[in-house]
């Protein structure tokens, strides 16, 4: 019978990871509204763009956090160690990097205005905020506590909306990094301390280990460069795209793609909380099993897909105009095309995060990297003959061209002989 083995931890991860979710979405869908009316719209682009700079260079985790979550189901005896070479490392990449935000701030790279040095400050906080937020939600993740990050993150996210509402008002882009910036210390400390209770480990300097790190890296290399690819595909349009067109260009950009992050984060939830899972059964040896879980997972979101497109491309075009009050011809092109390249990506993503989890991604990865060239190089020509449309449709053919159809093909390839190796 085709059904999916509805245990209840799984129950209650992919209930609160929707409920997280739900709340993240409807901070996007009340406060961007608000900060498109009280801000002009260089300093709603400003805001837009200094957020992506945050996860364009979060990237730089060097795939440690992923690879992580598999080194503490295999390798649990070594947490500490891990952790807290983990740990330490992102403190140095923080230090190191704030020379170099100073510096493209100062030269005005990103074109966020005169205030360089607070903003580059800010910048490097929330990019470690990030990251270590991350290494401790991965803990919990990898003992299979999902439920519990996602119920603290419910609470940061309702916590946050509260604050950047009410300073929204008369506020810059600054502040309300900088109160951004405040929660995300309260979170991380949270964080902490119930990864601690989910997993026995300890950060010290005496735990830090170069051996370890250098080990990890390289474990976690090809974490590393697939994150290099999904940034280029995600947030380093909307940076080249402020280098290259007018502010109210980039603010209508950032309008679109808000809306459509609402969509890609529910959407994706399915088979992201899979993850720990399927790292675990890969561990046990269980490849039938693992063959039955993505044809299921892979069947029911495309089906899921398609009534997803279908309200998006009618009744989610008055949604969406009722939400953002644009409802200009472009604009509304633009929806059309990452409609079709959200759904897109919500199919993609089931092969996606199984390569990941039974780290099969090495091929992946290069074609993952191969596809964020081919976005920004297309859509740099097309920006200038379609205007912003055309990021969008060089998005979509990217992603055609490249590891649409190369992950499922070969993902089925690998279970099916795996599967025959283990009989």
């Amino acid at each position: 019978m085709f059904t999916l083995n509805w245990s209840k931890n799984y129950l209650l991860n992919l209930i609160t990871t929707f409920l997280s979710q739900a709340c993240s979405a409807s901070l996007i869908i009340f406060l961007v509204p608000t900060l498109q009316q009280n801000f002009s719209i260089e300093e709603f682009s400003n805001y837009g763009v200094l957020l992506n700079i945050v996860l364009f260079t979060a990237a730089f985790d060097f795939g440690l956090n992923l690879g992580l979550m598999r080194r503490l189901i295999h390798e649990t005896e070594n947490a500490s160690v891990f952790i807290s070479s983990t740990f330490f490392c992102f403190l140095g990449v923080f230090i190191i990097i704030i020379p170099i935000y100073i510096s493209c701030f100062y030269l005005n790279l990103f074109h966020t205005g005169n205030n360089y040095v607070i903003n580059a400050l800010l910048v490097a906080v929330l990019l470690l905020q990030t990251i270590v937020a991350a290494l401790f939600d991965i803990i919990l993740q990898s003992s299979h506590k999902i439920f519990v990050g996602k119920l603290i993150r419910i609470g940061k996210t309702v916590i946050e909306f509260l604050v950047l509402y009410a300073l929204s008002i008369k506020a810059s882009a600054s502040i309300l990094l900088f109160a951004s910036s405040v929660i995300n210390t309260a979170f991380i400390l949270v964080l902490y301390y119930y990864s601690k209770q989910a997993l026995s480990y300890s950060i010290s300097v005496n735990y830090f280990s170069w051996k370890a790190l250098i080990d990890h890296m390289r474990y976690s290399s090809w974490y590393f460069l697939n994150s290099i690819g999904v940034v280029f595909v995600f947030n380093s349009q909307i940076i080249l795209l402020n280098g290259f067109s007018t502010k109210a260009e980039v603010a209508s950009y950032i309008l679109v793609t808000r809306f459509f992050d609402v969509i890609r984060m529910g959407t994706t939830n399915f088979t992201v909380i899979l993850f720990p899972a399927i790292a675990q059964k890969e561990a046990n040896g269980e490849w039938n099993a693992l063959q039955k879980i993505y044809y299921r997972v892979l069947t029911l979101v495309v089906l899921l897909c398609v009534f997803i497109l279908i309200f998006l491309l009618s009744l989610g075009k008055w949604v969406f105009q009722y939400w953002s009050g644009q409802t200009s011809q472009p604009i509304m092109q633009l929806f059309t095309l990452l409609s079709i390249f959200t759904i897109l990506i919500v199919i993609d993503n089931v092969s996606a995060v199984f390569l990941h989890a039974l780290r099969l991604n090495k091929m992946q990865t290069i074609i993952s990297i191969m596809q964020g060239c081919i976005a920004m190089i297309l859509g740099y020509f097309l920006l200038n003959k379609m205007g912003v449309i055309g990021f969008a449709l060089a998005s979509i053919i990217a992603l055609l061209l490249t590891n649409f159809f190369y992950n499922p093909i070969f993902l089925m390839k690998q279970l099916k002989w795996r599967t025959l190796k283990g009989l």
